[in-house]
């Protein structure tokens, strides 16, 4: 501690040089105390509470504190202006009247989110990853952006009122220190601790089934590079950033978090997130998926690296139009109806074989290929045989197709598919170089205009499209090769519940302060986020409890957490405790989340 006085020696502050072990670096932090005159040092507010609580209650001082004032003292002794005691007599008698009789603690989010802490052993999980500061420091800030889900560097006043594992306010400089010092590593290591722990709390033998999609976060900024434009999910003309989480299906706990580049699609993010469960250890019970994951390069890499999987398909390729095509019999029946909520759907299920095959001689050596056989009675024994010359079989895959056909989503997909294929359209119309893809091939023809050096022209094939409307309008299909997923009914029941991933994406956005990025650096985004991911298991944990409770199920967040937030203790000198009669609703929550107030 020492003090520095600025260039027209008007302004004093008490500076202090700490030493980063981590990023192996000095921080020089320093408090305004008051300014010279006369050779005079006159504090300012924060000095003059100092003095005033060394004169008439200097127990209450915090080593801090002391150090503080005798830096000050050695270096200016008598040429102090001690505090005047007309105005702050009484506030001083008030403040040690107050510290010596009681002092109430507002211990309500320390009580729910330190059971959860505990409950998930998250603190030891932190310090495991990181170390005790940081783990303390992202605790607190977590158990901020849970409760009041705003900006981080708003939360010194919250931090400062509320009992938290820091136990002081993070100053906004703290904070940008502290998103500085979460890296790669630490963040990794707790990803894969807290795989292996939500383990620990399934209630059966087999794994629950997860969830996995990506959301959008728009981007006002300049300096982030994983902000790119992409297709934006809120339709903004921002830059944006993807964000993949993996979460529970039954509880929507998120178990994996991670930015990636905003130009990805979906699809291209799969491989990456398989590649990060191989090297946590985990391996999901059943993964399901949306349409925007469903590629054939996908489907082969979960076919050959072993997961169980239930994957919605989107109706744009040849082997699903095989499908249709080959158990159009199946659905044509009144046994076939499904009625599920206000639609009415004709299903059938099919026992397939997924068979990847290679070409081995002639043209495209190497090149694979994907055939659906289609067991014949549903015979798990009718295997696909290869007859063509020139080709093996790399691997044979046992799986369920669900082809479900609702006339009523007729009108909504092809609304979609009109939209794909003119923004196809307009791309080939933008570039001269560009192919059609294979979905769109035989709807759009393409025509040189003008002989060589000469332009193109992109036309719509409208006798094509109207057959493709009549033909695959409103079929829903999934892929699966879990073995409890037999029926269509089953699986559409299943897929249903992906709504709680939504739900989780929403709560992210829009109750932790991430539907705009305020960080100005591609670490700091990551760090951010990770703090809004450990926000989210308190959250997330705490609507689980209290949804089966008839009384609090239907509270907003901000409902439940302005119960919460106003429990509270009066402790008396000695150490004596009285705990205020809590409200019904404030009873009705504690109880929800099993927490006895006086433990």
């Amino acid at each position: 501690m020492y003090i520095t006085e600025n260039v027209n020696k008007k302004y004093c502050y008490a500076s202090q040089i700490t030493y980063n072990k981590t990023n192996k670096q000095y921080h020089t932090t320093g408090k305004c105390i008051g300014q010279l005159h006369n050779n005079t040092l006159i504090p300012n507010k924060y000095l003059t509470q100092l003095l005033t609580q060394q004169q008439q209650n200097p127990q209450t001082l915090t080593n801090h504190e002391k150090l503080t004032l005798k830096t000050i003292t050695n270096k200016y002794g008598p040429n102090i202006k001690q505090p005047t005691t007309t105005t702050t007599t009484l506030t001083t008698k008030n403040l040690k009247q107050t510290l010596q009789t009681a002092q109430a603690l507002f211990i309500g989010p320390k009580l729910v989110f330190g059971t959860i802490t505990k409950h998930y052993n998250l603190n030891q999980i932190l310090t495991e990853s990181f170390n005790p500061n940081t783990a303390q420091d992202i605790l607190s800030l977590a158990w901020y952006l849970a409760a009041e889900g705003n900006a981080l560097s708003d939360s010194d006043s919250w931090l400062n009122y509320y009992q938290t594992p820091r136990n002081t306010p993070i100053t906004s400089q703290d904070i940008t220190r502290l998103l500085d010092n979460i890296d790669y590593d630490g963040m990794m290591t707790f990803y894969k601790l807290w795989l292996k722990e939500t383990t620990k709390h399934t209630t059966t033998k087999k794994q629950d089934k997860t969830l996995y999609d990506l959301t959008s976060i728009s981007y006002y900024g300049t300096n982030i590079n994983t902000a790119q434009y992409g297709y934006n999910r809120n339709h903004e003309n921002l830059p944006q950033v993807n964000y993949a989480l993996l979460c529970l299906r039954s509880t929507a706990m998120p178990l994996f978090a991670w930015p990636l580049n905003g130009n990805i699609t979906d699809i291209n993010t799969l491989q990456t997130l398989l590649e990060f469960l191989k090297k946590f250890e985990f391996t999901p019970d059943c993964l399901m998926l949306d349409r925007g994951f469903s590629s054939i390069n996908n489907l082969c890499g979960l076919f050959e690296k072993g997961y169980t999987f239930l994957q919605a398909l989107r109706v744009n390729a040849k082997w699903i139009y095989d499908v249709i095509d080959a158990t159009e019999n199946l659905r044509a029946t009144p046994d076939a109806q499904l009625k599920v909520d206000k639609r009415t759907y004709y299903v059938s299920s099919s026992v397939c074989w997924w068979v990847r095959t290679r070409r081995v001689s002639g043209k495209n050596v190497g090149k694979e290929e994907v055939v659906v056989h289609l067991c014949r009675d549903g015979s798990l024994e009718d295997r696909y045989v290869n007859l063509d010359v020139g080709v093996e079989v790399v691997g044979q895959y046992l799986c369920w197709v669900h082809v479900l056909f609702c006339a009523d989503l007729v009108g909504n997909w092809f609304d979609r598919f009109m939209g794909r294929l003119k923004a196809e359209h307009d791309r080939l119309v933008g570039d001269d170089d560009a192919e059609v893809s294979f979905e769109f091939a035989k709807f759009l023809r393409v025509t040189k205009v003008g002989g060589v050096g000469g332009g193109r022209l992109v036309e719509y094939v409208s006798e094509e499209i109207v057959l493709h409307k009549d033909r695959y309008g409103g079929f829903v299909c999934f892929l699966t090769n879990d073995s409890s997923v037999s029926t269509a009914e089953v699986a559409l029941g299943e897929y249903s519940t992906r709504d709680y991933i939504e739900k989780d994406f929403d709560e992210l956005k829009n109750d932790l302060d991430m539907v705009r990025i305020r960080v100005h650096s591609d670490v700091r985004l990551r760090a951010r986020l990770f703090v809004s991911f450990v926000a989210e298991i308190f959250m997330r944990e705490v609507r689980v409890c209290l949804r089966d409770s008839k009384s609090c199920s239907k509270l907003s967040r901000k409902q439940i957490f302005s119960h919460i937030k106003t429990i509270y203790k009066v402790r008396f000198k000695g150490g004596e405790e009285i705990f205020p009669e809590l409200s019904r609703q404030q009873r009705d929550i504690l109880e929800a989340l099993k927490i006895d107030i006086r433990d």
